[in-house]
């Protein structure tokens, strides 16, 4: 139950620094993009955990995989809202 009020927690601290940080080095990276990267985080978190309980190489062939599409998404996502402003 801690960890359903914590992470969140950590999260929206998180995506309001990256977004501050991308505004700094001149980046261009939107809210939506960030929270949905978050959200897609947390998915991969619960989902990794339902793969195995030890950890060996196909459990990290899964959870490569999981982060490379969830990162895969969240690029498309911003790269669409970008070109739509």
């Amino acid at each position: 139950m801690i960890f359903l009020m914590i992470v969140p927690s950590i999260m929206i601290v998180a995506i309001i620094l990256v977004h501050e940080a991308a505004k700094y080095f001149d980046a261009k990276i939107s809210y939506i993009s960030l929270a949905i990267c978050a959200a897609l985080s947390f998915a991969v978190a619960f989902v990794a955990a339902e793969f195995s309980t030890a950890a060996g190489r196909e459990y990290f062939i899964n959870l490569f995989a999981l982060i490379f599409v969830a990162a895969a998404v969240v690029t498309a996502i911003n790269s669409y809202l970008e070109v739509k402003k």
